[in-house]
């Protein structure tokens, strides 16, 4: 069933000998972890000498709820103590940086909910042999539903047992060779585990092998690249609950080619072969040539637009993306068709709600400025919600449509942000897809030297193979005062409603809660 690998020939020589490179899967959690510690420790080291900014912080706060269960036949009303610690450190170095952002989450909600919930976004590289040697690491951890079409709420503070935390990290070392100045080649090894809570959900290890083959600088105006690509999944249950195995295995060999017609347009085309081995549901062959074409229009620094068409053996692979950035506004928007599968959605690299200036100096590992540094503190002190990127309870491929766009205005004393999501998941393992639609707009607006005002509107759709929809609205606001250089209080209300098809889907929440924080 759809279960194209490489030609006879090619597999024994290469994707075997990589495949058996790949048999070490360190599944103890106490391996596991000690290679975090190992890691956070080599990276410290020699992050040492350069610019170190660390801020710890404690948040107590109570919650009431009116709504616990989510349940309006039988409403439970009921106080929660909640207590925050916050960690944050970002390292800049000669050879290393580091980013630890994080907000763990203590409760007293008691039974059907989790009384600990950590948020995560941590990322580390290092130059172990200098223009050689380099690792790059991730670690994250986000709250999600299991059951993308059943209520949930939108945190972890409801008693639902339809929550769960997952765990994801990542090691990747590579190597760089430079050939003078006519070609770079870089060979990269990746490591990624992910680790879901509880047993509803089935743990996987993604391990890859690039290597890539590009021309230096010799080249100005025509570029070069020879690619290939090997993927394997595995999942540590052999099925998903609707009996399809989610593991899968990829391979590609592809070549760009790049021709820059002045300073402001380029462009690009692709060609390509692929293998993968994964259960299709309509024995499809997965075994095609692939190719793309684009152009990638520059006009200024603040504005870049790239769009093209492709195809691959599932479909066509249409893709276009526009930014455009000015002293006061963001702007961007994009749309892609490709392929992916349920860890990556649950794999959600925004884990904390960071404005696009903060997210540019987090990953460019730049000097924070004051602006930046408040946004950070403020956001991992905040309640913390559900990830947003919703998808399939079973493990499995789908082809991913996926439309995004946002605009934000950043004023004196107020930023606003809108944004819109759909996501479109056409499973290749089962006859199923669903759709996920979320709109919103976040207001933050500084009443005076003391006093920050956040709201946040946000509407979700989640529409499955049957057409039976689910709608949800929240409305969230909240009012921070500055007692002193290191203490806040808050107070916030939110509303959440859930209107669905299903049968005793529907629910009504009202949330009140007071919050004490201060820096450690």
């Amino acid at each position: 069933m759809g279960m194209g690998m490489a030609p006879i020939g090619a597999e024994p020589q290469t994707v075997r000998l990589v495949r058996g490179i790949l048999m070490i899967k360190p599944h103890s959690y106490i391996a596991q972890m000690g290679l975090l510690v190992s890691m956070a420790c080599f990276f410290a080291c020699n992050v040492s000498a350069g610019e170190w900014r660390v801020k710890s912080g404690l948040n107590v706060g109570e919650v009431y709820t009116d709504n616990v269960e989510l349940d309006d036949s039988d409403k439970e009303s009921k106080f929660i103590s909640v207590v925050r610690p916050t960690f944050n450190l970002v390292g800049k170095g000669n050879r290393a940086n580091v980013s630890f952002i994080s907000s763990f989450e203590f409760n007293n909600s008691g039974s059907g909910a989790d009384s600990f919930s950590p948020k995560i976004s941590a990322n580390a590289d290092a130059e172990l042999f200098e223009d050689v040697l380099f690792i790059d690491a991730d670690l994250s951890s986000n709250q999600s539903t299991i059951d993308p079409f059943s209520a949930a709420g939108n945190s972890q503070l409801n008693k639902s047992d339809n929550v769960t935390t997952t765990y994801d990290y990542s090691i990747s070392p590579y190597i760089v060779k430079h050939f003078g100045q006519t070609a770079d080649l870089r060979l990269r090894y990746t490591y990624d585990d992910q680790i879901n809570k509880g047993d509803e959900l089935s743990d996987s290890v993604l391990q890859s092998v690039v290597a890539t083959l590009q021309s230096g600088r010799d080249f100005s105006r025509l570029t070069w690249a020879l690619t290939s690509d090997y993927q394997d999944t595995d999942y540590e249950s052999d099925e998903s609950s609707s009996g399809q195995d989610g593991s899968s295995e990829q391979w590609s060999n592809s070549l760009t080619l790049g021709y820059k017609l002045n300073r402001k347009f380029e462009l690009k085309g692709t060609i390509g072969k692929e293998w993968n081995n994964y259960q299709t549901f309509d024995d499809d062959d997965t075994d095609d040539q692939f190719w793309d074409v684009g152009v990638v229009w520059t006009p200024n620094k603040r504005t870049t637009l790239d769009a093209g068409y492709g195809k691959h053996f599932y479909s066509t692979t249409p893709r276009f993306s526009l930014s455009h950035k000015t002293r006061k506004t963001t702007f961007s928007t994009s749309y892609t068709r490709s392929l992916s599968d349920t860890r990556s959605e649950r794999s959600n690299p925004n884990v904390f709600s960071f404005s696009d200036s903060l997210r540019d100096q987090l990953s460019e590992q730049s000097q924070l400025t004051d602006s930046a540094i408040d946004e950070l503190e403020q956001s991992v002190s905040q309640a913390l919600f559900l990830n947003n990127n919703p998808t399939f309870r079973d493990q499995g491929v789908f082809v991913s449509e996926l439309f995004e766009s946002s605009f934000s205005v950043k004023g004196k004393r107020t930023t606003t942000t809108v944004y819109l999501r759909e996501s479109k998941q056409i499973r290749e393992d089962v006859d199923e897809d669903a759709v996920f639609t979320s709109t919103g707009v976040r207001l933050e607006r500084k009443l005076s030297s003391k006093y920050t005002l956040n709201s946040r509107l946000t509407w979700d759709e989640r529409k499955d193979q049957d057409g039976l929809t689910s709608d949800r609205t929240l409305w969230h606001l909240s009012l921070r005062r500055k007692l002193g250089a290191r203490t806040a209080v808050s107070i916030a209300y939110s509303y959440g409603e859930r209107d669905s098809d299903r049968v005793n889907d529907d629910y009504k929440e009202n949330r009140v809660s007071l919050n004490f924080s201060i820096d450690l």
